[in-house]
């Protein structure tokens, strides 16, 4: 139609959940795994992410179906050996995710839902090893790159 803007589906899947699955397969980070910032009672180790980019690539006649995401991800811990413990863990789990298939968690039927396949994931050390003064913590950070295909499921849907 003329005039009209092409834009992606809006109500396309986050990895995000995904993302959390995989870290929690890491068992210190089982349930100590957050967006933004940690929960405010939470002792290490624990990781948080922050999402920069979740896109999906156009084509000329549309959308390729392949999805990107990028974000920062914060690995905390009470000892140096054992930041370096978890982060080897870590970013085994991010690596066993290409190819895998993840569902979206059970929830608000007015959120979207459905499976996302990871193609690819990487995760890359994006900071020096830090020590954190103020609370005793030596932390670590990644950018993680997912691309990824989505598969929605409606309510209407078996």
């Amino acid at each position: 139609m003329a005039g009209e803007e092409i834009i992606p589906k809006l109500e396309r899947l986050s990895p995000e959940f995904a993302l959390v699955a995989a870290l929690e397969t890491v068992p210190v980070l089982v349930n100590k795994v957050a967006a933004l910032q940690p929960k405010k009672d939470w002792l290490p180790p624990f990781a948080f992410y922050i999402s920069d980019t979740d896109n999906e690539d156009p084509t000329l006649d549309g959308w390729s179906g392949l999805q990107a995401y990028s974000g920062t991800l914060h690995l905390v811990s009470t000892s140096y050996r054992g930041l370096q413990a978890m982060c080897l863990r870590a970013r085994q789990a991010i690596r066993d995710m290409r190819g895998g298939v993840y569902s979206t968690p059970e929830g608000d039927l007015t959120e979207p839902c459905g499976k996302i396949l990871i193609e690819t994931a990487d995760m890359t050390q994006s900071s020096p090893d830090l020590f954190e003064k103020e609370v005793g913590y030596y932390r670590r950070m990644y950018t993680i790159r997912l691309n990824y295909q989505t598969e929605e499921v409606f309510p209407d849907e078996d």
